[in-house]
């Protein structure tokens, strides 16, 4: 997974990739810290989904932008528009499921 520093760098991110699966942590989170190393295993099996996290205290004004109120946070973003979401309590089979079926979109388009 890629560390972003803040909203530029999501920006970005989101402009390039189709699909990408966003995680909001903060600093002192066990949660936050026990999911990413999940998600990032979730992640090696879909080499066409692009990865990344980034702390909330480098970008507080994402919380606004996204409407982020707890941590962890991740979401799945499928053409620079939120199609997945899952907050604080992650089900890793509900996320590859999602993670799965918008991937094979972009395996359908090629």
């Amino acid at each position: 997974m890629q560390s972003l520093a803040g909203a530029q760098a999501l920006d970005e991110v989101l402009k390039v990739e189709r699909l990408v699966l966003v995680l909001f942590k903060t600093q002192h989170c066990s949660v936050c810290d026990a999911v990413q190393p999940q998600v990032e295993g979730l992640l090696e099996r879909y080499a066409r989904v692009q990865g990344a996290y980034l702390y909330m205290e480098d970008a507080p004004e994402l919380a606004a932008v996204y409407m982020i109120f707890t941590s962890p946070v991740v979401l799945l973003m499928y053409e620079g528009k939120e199609v997945y979401r899952a907050a604080r309590f992650v089900r890793l089979a509900e996320l590859e499921h999602q993670v799965s079926r918008y991937a094979s979109l972009l395996d359908a388009d090629e």
